[in-house]
């Protein structure tokens, strides 16, 4: 609600904190936007995984995100998050161990990862 404006990214800063030319910056993101969109407008699943973050999934019209633990107690401290499990239980689907690997945290067991470009897939098991 309200207007808010968008503030542009600054290249030159992202370069200097990642010790690339602005160039190499401006192409990667372009690129990855660029995909991203093309990805979703097929309507594939997509994951977009923020290094020591968590990742962001995408499932069509759903869009869940999932933190990586160390992440969250980082954050809060174990203490906190414990408390926090313990009183809304539904906090725990949120998290989620960076060595689980991201497409079976999907309905599907297939997803694109993103900055990667990989296509993983989990196999699931028959229905019964």
């Amino acid at each position: 609600p309200g207007n808010k404006e968008v503030e542009p990214l600054k290249y030159a800063k992202v370069a200097t904190a990642a010790s690339v030319s602005r160039q190499k910056v401006e192409g990667c993101i372009q690129g990855t936007m660029s995909l991203l969109s093309y990805c979703l407008g097929k309507g594939q699943n997509i994951a977009l995984v923020l290094k020591d973050v968590g990742v962001l999934l995408i499932e069509g019209r759903r869009v869940t995100m999932k933190y990586f633990s160390n992440f969250l107690e980082s954050m809060s401290g174990m203490k906190n998050l414990e408390i926090a499990g313990f009183k809304v239980p539904q906090l725990l689907d949120m998290v989620v161990s960076q060595a689980v690997p991201v497409a079976s945290l999907t309905f599907f067991g297939r997803v694109i990862l993103f900055p990667e470009f990989e296509l993983e897939f989990v196999p699931r098991p028959p229905p019964r």
